[in-house]
């Protein structure tokens, strides 16, 4: 112990002796191992952390399959019951359901997103309100009979200032009074792990909270999240193939299931979709911080092996005089561990503030997200082992090698003539941070110009002199009577407003990531069952739509007197012809949603195909009805505008709310500012990337420097001797520059060929880009060598400046 503490201070005295060697390192580690312990924390949240429920691991989540597997779906209210009554491997099943609510507290009136939930939801997940209790097994039997609700810890705290007499109050959801029974605990958010509801009310309300909603009677409408709890005793792949049985079992009771598959999955992500993206996109960021961890150890090993070069002559002394080989290892990596771990301490800080950043990311839609990124023990034990670990694993090879040099030459001090040459190792380790500081940078290059692409492709219509708006009148108890004249209304009011050039409704907006798809049958064709229809987009519209889109229309619009259920008229996009005509003219042509049993459509107009959900999809099928065939009481209100788009929005908003001031008027923004809700995504990924090769440029050029600064200090005696015999200061620049630049140059040229590579991994991230585009590779390499250039000019200017008479004094 006391050897180690005399290690550990001649350390401190070593890196107090070199504070700018000691600054370099220790940036370069922080950098490092902050990125890092932030990827982790990210990691942690999203895949690692137990939920905050009764043994997680034994949770399950039942989604359906379609198409022999192929797709997926959610469950049915009718399934739902089926699955708990006959089940033998699952002691309790629950389901739950994304739904907005309006919540009216003291006279004001705000959205707020929660959960349907069926009655036994927190017992399945063995989770006890923290004031009050749960629902109670009668309040989850009789539809629209027991208006109670839970609400979540930070509603509580948030929306009533944590008033301890909440339980038993009445609040209003969708304008009818609902009693509080309960307050979930502190920390808990269901089984999603970045979705924080605010409310849990049982799935009997559905109709107070979804207004018209007649899914929870129909065997097909699946769109319920199914959680259960594994029986003692019972396996993961036992339950599945028990659940398959009895999945077959049903399709054979009910035709509605014919094709009807089953999967079990782990809770935590929602949909398989998600939690596909979220690995992929972890991976990706885990890969991206791993390059820059190896980056900044890069960093440390070459600046450590720079340093060594001028300890030479004191190693050589101390081994001289009878210190053992050993000894000396140790305490070389007793000061490259006071390095790390300095870095690992610096790396904490810069990862809590770069958690603190991504929790105050805000989503471009009010739906309630949490990014609950913690720096708690296990984030400080991770940036603990990953300090101990690149500390030693990267400093063992200098400090080995430093503590071997040959005597005699290392006593007499020759070692610094011609040293730059000999160091391979060096060498190897520069090439080699450049080449990841070049695949870091083109990586984040392409997605940036991806981005700036993406926001100048055409999403299939006109975004300029556009704006939206949303109001949902079912959320103040409208029936559909008196919620059809409202929408009227608005837009009735809208378009004679003097700053409106035209206007519309629709039920929903391109590119805001939220359609979804219906199986199609087209007449004339075999009907092999409704799970195996091929699917398109519905998109409900009034007349006008296309108009105030700027989507050009072959054929004829919807009119204002097809609305109602028996006008079955439809306009169809250009890919839904290609896809399902064959390429032929689909006017005149019918098709229905669910089978040839079913009353169908004609077909009256045809548009182009646009963008739906994404910019980067794939062109889809796409079918637009009249928007007031079937009510609903969330629609979007668009318009043109002959004005600036934002003082039209406030007077749109005006409208609404002279209209009914208890309506709600949210998501109110240009068609631009929609468009960046896809964009969301590439936007993010263009930050972290944006970021990390920001990162890799700082390290890579104080990498470069910090060598080039300590060979020349090792080469002084070498350079002055070149002087005094006739060498010129350009000449002693031009020596440096050039030893400094070819190693730049070789590490460039291997990052491009590495680069080339693995951009292709990246194509699913990329708008209008090409993997290999010849303006990034280009701009990235000029760049580096010119931060290169930039690190190996200093120290060649303060080459340049050595006095002749130190090499005449030396020799």
């Amino acid at each position: 112990m006391e050897t180690l503490l005399q290690d550990i201070r001649f350390g401190f005295r070593q890196l107090m002796r070199q504070p700018g060697f000691a600054a370099l390192a220790i940036i370069s580690m922080a950098l490092g191992i902050g990125a890092n312990t932030s990827i982790f924390s990210l990691v942690d949240t999203v895949l690692l952390r137990p939920l905050a429920v009764k043994e997680p691991s034994q949770l399950v989540e039942l989604y359906g399959t379609l198409h022999n597997g192929a797709d997926w779906s959610l469950q049915s209210y009718p399934n739902y019951k089926d699955y708990c009554d006959r089940n033998t491997v699952l002691s309790g099943l629950s389901v739950y359901r994304l739904v907005v609510s309006s919540l009216t507290v003291n006279k004001s009136s705000q959205r707020v997103w929660g959960y349907l939930v069926s009655g036994n939801y927190f017992d399945v997940l063995g989770v006890k309100p923290m004031l009050g209790r749960a629902f109670l097994p009668e309040e989850d039997q009789t539809p629209d009979s027991h208006p109670v609700a839970v609400i979540s810890y930070n509603c509580w705290q948030r929306r009533f200032g944590g008033d301890p007499a909440i339980v038993g109050k009445t609040v209003q959801f969708n304008s009818r009074p609902f009693t509080v029974i309960g307050v979930t605990p502190k920390g808990f958010i269901g089984t999603e792990v970045a979705y924080a509801p605010e409310m849990f009310i049982p799935v009997m309300m559905a109709k107070t909270i979804e207004p018209g909603s007649t899914w929870i009677d129909k065997r097909d409408s699946n769109n319920l999240f199914t959680v259960g709890r594994l029986k003692p005793g019972v396996s993961f792949a036992q339950a599945q193939v028990a659940l398959e049985t009895l999945t077959a079992k049903l399709a054979q009771d009910y035709p509605e299931n014919v094709g009807f598959g089953i999967r079990l999955g782990k809770p935590g992500l929602f949909i398989p979709d998600i939690a596909n993206s979220v690995f992929a996109f972890t991976g990706v960021l885990a890969a991206v911080g791993g390059l820059v961890l190896l980056l900044a150890c890069v960093n440390l090993a070459s600046l450590l092996l720079a340093r060594a070069t001028e300890r030479r002559r004191e190693i050589a002394v101390r081994l001289a005089i009878g210190a053992s080989r050993q000894r000396l290892v140790r305490q070389l990596l007793t000061e490259s561990l006071l390095i790390s771990l300095s870095g690992g301490v610096a790396g904490v800080f810069l990862a809590a503030a770069i958690n603190s950043a991504v929790r105050g990311i805000r989503l471009p839609s009010d739906i309630t997200l949490l990014f609950d990124l913690r720096t708690d023990w296990r984030v400080l034990g991770f940036a603990l082992l990953l300090s101990i670990a690149t500390g030693i694993l990267f400093s063992l090879i200098p400090a080995l090698q430093s503590s071997k040099p040959q005597l005699v030459p290392a006593l007499k001090d020759e070692s610094s003539m011609g040293g730059f040459r000999r160091s391979r190792l060096r060498n190897f380790l520069v090439i080699a941070q450049v080449s990841l500081s070049l695949v870091l940078l083109i990586s984040a290059g392409l997605i940036v110009r991806s981005l700036a692409a993406a926001q100048k492709m055409r999403p299939g219509f006109n975004p300029e002199n556009a704006v939206a708006l949303s109001f949902d009148v079912s959320l103040q108890g409208y029936n559909e009577e008196r919620g059809r004249a409202f929408q009227k209304q608005v837009l009735e009011h809208a378009r004679a407003l003097p700053q409106i050039e035209s206007a519309a409704l629709t039920d929903n907006l391109p590119l805001g990531l939220n359609y979804n798809s219906s199986g199609i049958y087209i007449e004339g064709t075999e009907f092999t069952g409704a799970s195996n229809l091929p699917i398109a987009i519905p998109i409900d519209s009034s007349p006008g739509y296309f108009d105030v889109m700027g989507i050009p229309l072959r054929g004829r619009d919807f009119r204002d007197d097809e609305n109602k259920k028996e006008n079955r008229v439809a306009i169809v996009n250009e890919t839904f012809a290609k896809k399902f005509l064959n390429g032929q003219d689909p006017i005149g042509r019918r098709f229905n949603w669910h089978g040839p049993k079913d009353p169908f459509f004609e077909i009256v107009g045809t548009v182009p195909s646009g963008k739906y959900n994404s910019l980067g999809e794939d062109p889809k099928p796409a079918v637009y009805t009249p928007l007031y065939r079937d009510y609903t009481g969330l629609v979007r209100l668009i318009a043109r505008t002959r004005a600036d788009p934002r003082q039209v929005l406030s007077a749109l908003r005006a409208e609404v709310q002279k209209l009914d001031p208890s309506i709600s008027v949210f998501a109110a923004k240009t068609l631009k500012e929609h468009m960046g809700t896809s964009l969301f995504p590439a936007r993010m990924a263009a930050i972290a990337l944006g970021s990390f090769g920001v990162l890799a440029l700082i390290l890579a050029a104080v990498g470069i420097y910090g060598v080039m600064s300590h060979v020349v200090a090792g080469r002084t005696r070498e350079i002055g001797l070149r002087m005094a015999l006739g060498a010129q200061l350009s000449d002693v620049q031009k020596l440096i520059l050039k030893q400094g630049m070819l190693l730049a140059a070789i590490g460039s040229a291997c990052g491009l060929v590495i680069a080339f590579g693995g951009a292709r991994m990246m194509k699913s991230l990329l708008y209008g880009v090409s993997t290999s585009d010849p303006i990034t590779f280009t701009c990235v390499a000029l760049l580096l060598l010119g931060i290169a250039l930039l690190a190996c000019w200093i120290p060649a200017r303060r080459a340049s400046r050595v006095e002749p008479m130190i090499a005449l004094r030396a020799e």
